[in-house]
């Protein structure tokens, strides 16, 4: 205060702190189809489909940008550790987990959805990496 420097501080971070966004009021996962549309009622995933999972708190990347700059459009920002994700109590492929291209401190995993996931209006979608999972996400599987 003042422009005077107080007492340094040293802070604990978790190397992962997986957390999905949503939208809306009922917890809709910022998952995008195959046609790059979100996921829902009208535009529902489908088992066997590509959908793109929207995140925070992966940990470190390759090919990280600078602090504060979006990641590359052009070279892939890959996490270093790779996680799982769950779609119904299923697991999911995982074909791609790291920064979003074009955004910054945003990741992007792209998943396989299972064959075998019960469809319904509200499948919980899970991200775990390094022993932590994220909250439930829901998503419309058709």
């Amino acid at each position: 205060m003042n422009g005077n420097s107080g007492p340094v501080q040293t802070l604990k971070l978790a190397p992962f702190a997986p957390g999905i966004f949503t939208v809306g009021t009922f917890h809709q996962g910022a998952v995008l189809n195959s046609t790059n549309q979100l996921v829902g009622l009208t535009t529902p995933a489908t088992a066997g489909s590509v959908i793109q999972i929207f995140c925070t708190g992966l940990g470190q990347v390759t090919n990280p940008p600078a602090t504060g700059s979006p990641a590359s459009n052009t070279m892939l920002s890959t996490t270093t550790t790779n996680p799982t994700v769950t779609i119904g109590g299923g697991r999911a492929t995982v074909l791609f987990s790291g920064l979003a291209p074009g955004t910054v401190g945003e990741y992007q995993v792209n998943v396989l959805v299972p064959s075998g996931v019960t469809p319904g209006p509200a499948v919980p979608v899970v991200v775990s990496i390094g022993g932590v999972s994220s909250n439930a996400a829901l998503i419309v599987v058709q």
